[in-house]
């Protein structure tokens, strides 16, 4: 199971949010938004950050559909006015400004460095062949000559 915790500094402005409760648990106990981001093993301070930089229409329908990906054994689907008392908590300089969500930066994939070294591999495995000298053995008996393939010389244009 991935970690939830953020290596990050936390910025404070989040905490009445993060620490608002959402409802109770089915067993009696209060549910934090800040739990239940932990319990869907994602970084509550990264998924607040998240929400605030969108329009609050956006957010409401984000935070409902990640909230509502937590086992309904644990918790009740929480009420659209949960919801929006929710959003209005996140700070707001960030969102309903008009302007569109600034991309948060995400893990690049692997696979272009993978395909680089690969590249860099067969290349220098072409040209490993290419400059190998070859050991011929002798027909008639003699000893065994090295010969070396050498390719023309750019400098060179080839008929001269």
């Amino acid at each position: 199971m991935a970690s939830a915790i953020s290596p990050f500094p936390r910025d404070p402005a989040f905490d009445p949010f993060l620490f608002a409760k959402i409802g109770e648990e089915r067993n009696g106990m209060s549910l934090s938004v800040l739990s239940a981001l932990a319990r869907l093993e994602l970084d509550p301070w990264t998924e607040a950050a998240n929400l605030s930089l969108l329009p609050a229409p956006i957010a409401r329908q984000r935070l409902t559909s990640l909230l509502s990906a937590l086992p309904s054994s644990q918790i009740e689907p929480a009420a659209p006015a949960v919801i929006a008392r929710l959003v209005s908590l996140l700070p707001a300089p960030a969102r309903n400004d008009g302007r569109s969500p600034v991309p948060v930066a995400k893990a690049k994939p692997a696979w272009p460095v993978v395909v680089y070294f690969m590249l860099a591999f067969a290349t220098m495995f072409a040209e490993n062949i290419s400059e190998r000298r070859e050991v011929k053995a002798p027909t008639d008996g003699g000893s065994a000559t090295a010969t070396t393939a050498v390719a023309p010389s750019a400098a060179q244009p080839p008929g001269r």
